[in-house]
């Protein structure tokens, strides 16, 4: 090979190399360009609260909180946890449960204060009291005995709320998929 020939092959070698390169960084720019995002939206408006006159603002919260059925509703998913801790033998689930069951009656009241004498007089100050410390005993007879009670004390408390519609049963379905090991 002479000189020349080797002169042009090492050129061709280059210009392919060069074009190789160019190709890799064009496709890594095209890549880097497709995945970025440029908006030109303006900024996201301010959120549905501070949109609304300061005054205006708690009534919208407690239209939000709704009224105590919110706190209902999660009394009924701690009560069907507790049972079923109870009746597994899981005594810590059971008392957690409870303690939150607790909980979120106390805020419940809190925001609708007109529940608390029924409250108090038909569940917090008696068959709560009396399935937590079956809960503490971990006797499983006196925590079913005790959940009877608590049963018809909370029927007892939805009829004098004028909800005598609402009665409660035995849990039947578990909602969580909690092992006592």
């Amino acid at each position: 090979m002479t000189r020349v020939a080797r002169r042009t092959r090492s050129y061709f070698v280059i210009a392919g190399a060069a074009t190789l390169l160019g190709l890799g960084a064009t496709a890594g720019w095209e890549v880097a360009r497709a995945q970025h995002v440029h908006s030109h939206a303006p900024a996201a408006e301010k959120g549905w609260l501070v949109r609304l006159a300061p005054d205006a603002r708690t009534p919208a919260i407690e239209r939000q909180l709704r009224g105590f059925e919110t706190t209902m509703a999660e009394v009924a998913y701690r009560y069907t946890e507790m049972y079923w801790g109870g009746v597994d033998g899981n005594w810590g689930y059971a008392e957690h449960m409870a303690h939150e069951m607790g909980n979120a009656m106390t805020l419940g009241l809190e925001r609708r204060p007109q529940y608390r004498k029924n409250a108090d007089a038909l569940f917090l100050k008696g068959p709560y009291v009396q399935v937590m410390d079956a809960i503490k005993a971990k006797d499983p007879d006196l925590f079913k005995q005790r959940i009877e009670t608590m049963r018809a004390a909370c029927t007892a408390c939805h009829a004098a709320e004028a909800h005598p519609y609402i009665k409660i049963g035995v849990p039947t379905v578990r909602r969580n998929p909690v092992v006592n090991d």
